[in-house]
């Protein structure tokens, strides 16, 4: 009889082996799998950060004035956070307009901190912080004015204040 027949001990050993090295790979693989799932979700957290400081960036630099670039570029961190179901209850928006100038750029930092359970999965302890900084350049063409209206700029009606016109 050789040692591959049908009869083998050795055959009939082959089974048992296969489960035992399949109860050994499976859990190693779930983690494999698991570790995935976790960075790949902290990794796309971290991309919507980094869009939403994009879109802080492009609405600054289409605004009239510095006063008006600041408060567009946090209102589009929040609304794009908000859209990408990014859980951070309180991101921090600093916006550079030191060079908002005509041919200068505006820059936007967002700074997000974040629970792992609603970024990564539920039930985690800790935080991560996510932080992205963008610049977009201000159009040579645009004209920039200081935030307060002069006469010629005026229009609109005037009211009275206290019987001062």
């Amino acid at each position: 009889m050789s040692a591959d027949s049908a009869l083998s001990p050795r055959r009939c050993d082959d089974g048992g082996q296969a489960l035992a090295e399949l109860v050994i790979v499976l859990p190693m693989l779930l983690l494999v799998a698991l570790l995935m799932i976790f960075f790949g979700r902290i990794e796309s957290a971290q991309g919507d950060v980094e869009a939403a400081a994009r879109a802080g960036a492009e609405a600054a630099v289409v605004q009239g004035n510095a006063a008006l670039a600041q408060s567009s570029a946090a209102a589009a961190v929040t609304a794009t956070l908000a859209s990408d179901h990014v859980a951070c209850p309180s991101p921090t928006v600093i916006t550079n307009v030191t060079n908002f100038i005509p041919g200068g750029s505006v820059s936007v930092t967002v700074t997000c901190v974040a629970n792992l359970s609603d970024v990564a999965a539920p039930g985690l302890p800790g935080a991560k912080t996510f932080s992205a900084t963008s610049t977009a350049p201000v159009d040579p063409y645009t004209v920039i004015t200081s935030g307060f209206s002069s006469s010629a700029e005026f229009s609109g009606s005037i009211r009275s204040m206290n019987g001062v016109v």
